[in-house]
């Protein structure tokens, strides 16, 4: 069962951990502080989601939107111009989940035909 403190901890830890990353690869002047603000709420609403028991593939979609939000935060705050490889980390999980959607879907097409026609 999921225990509301074991899912606080563990996403405060996982927060915790994508801030130390993050200030690593940002520019100096964007301080912890700015980026704990920026991705707070998309950790928050991650952890309500996972909370909720939201199923596996709209967790995914939330999770890609929200990061994506976070990247946007972190750019719109930023005193100085970000990486451009942040791009591509910003990005990444909206195209995981993209293609797993379109390759579920290719799928499932196939499975449809097989039943409807009987082959």
């Amino acid at each position: 069962m999921r225990h509301p403190v074991d899912i606080a901890i563990m996403f405060a830890a996982l927060w915790l951990l994508g801030l130390m990353a993050i200030d690593i690869l940002t520019p100096d002047e964007l301080t912890i502080h700015l980026v704990a603000l920026a991705t707070g709420p998309a950790a928050l609403g991650t952890a309500v989601c996972y909370f909720v028991r939201t199923p596996k593939l709209d967790f995914a979609i939330i999770f890609a939107s929200l990061w994506l939000l976070a990247s946007m935060a972190l750019e719109w705050i930023s005193p100085a111009p970000l990486p451009d490889f942040m791009i591509g980390g910003a990005l990444a999980p909206a195209l995981i989940v993209g293609g797993v959607l379109h390759w579920r879907r290719f799928r499932m097409g196939d499975r449809r035909d097989k039943e409807v026609h009987g082959k």
